[in-house]
């Protein structure tokens, strides 16, 4: 963990570093259509339709559920937008017992641009998240209203699907003077639906500071903040 996130920081800085430069010398004369005027190249977004590819840095950080995700947009109009990110979870921190996790991220958006002269955007996004996490453990067997008859210690997986939405607001930083090459922040406010089971059983750890994990079902507000990587790869 600690080498991934100083490999992710030295990145970052490195990105960072580069839109710094860009935006340095981003000014140029744009005599023919301000009069002389200097302008800085991101106050001018192309408005065509096109696609553009994504990668979410901060997946690959994620304290709880670590995942790689990709993903692409489609700008149909000046203003709209709209796209999925998928991510593979293959490592996780959620319960401590787990040696072993799989799962995937489902993250379908629509967009809006305000003004087309600007990098800021608003997003609705659905969320769908399944894991299933490998536990050792005491299981129950032949449950009847709740009740194990008995309990078998045995390898089993429980299975954790999470559904909901976020509203977030972000922006972008160009990269490249092209500007197809960019880095995007969001932040946002989310709610999510949690429903847990064991696969073959009734699981219910007697550890008084992880009970709350377990819960079959709940729910919660979530903060999803992050940046991510853009590239536009098709003009349309």
């Amino acid at each position: 963990m600690k080498i991934k996130f100083l490999i992710t920081s030295f990145l970052l800085i490195i990105i960072c570093s580069i839109a710094e430069a860009q935006s340095s010398k981003g000014w140029y004369d744009h005599s023919r259509m301000t009069s002389g005027r200097k302008t800085h190249y991101d106050d001018f977004v192309d408005s065509s339709q096109k696609i553009t590819g994504r990668f979410n840095v901060l997946g690959m950080l994620d304290p709880y559920d670590e995942n790689f995700s990709i993903g692409a947009e489609y700008k149909f109009s000046p203003h709209w937008s709209s796209g999925a990110d998928v991510a593979y979870i293959f490592n996780s921190a959620y319960l401590s017992d787990s040696k072993h996790c799989q799962g995937f991220i489902l993250r379908p958006f629509i967009r809006f641009y305000p003004n087309t002269s600007r990098r800021g955007y608003f997003e609705v996004e659905l969320h769908y998240k399944h894991v299933a996490y490998q536990l050792t453990d005491w299981l129950g067997k032949d449950v009847v209203d709740g009740i194990p008859s008995y309990e078998e210690y045995t390898t089993f997986h429980f299975i954790k699907n999470a559904y909901g939405v976020n509203i977030k607001a972000g922006s972008s930083t160009n990269l490249t003077k092209d500007r197809r090459f960019r880095l995007e922040y969001y932040l946002g406010l989310g709610i999510r639906f949690k429903k847990q089971h064991a696969d073959n059983g009734s699981y219910s750890p007697d550890k008084e500071t992880l009970i709350g994990l377990y819960r079959p079902n709940y729910a919660t507000t979530v903060l999803p903040v992050g940046i991510r990587l853009v590239y536009d790869l098709k003009t349309l």
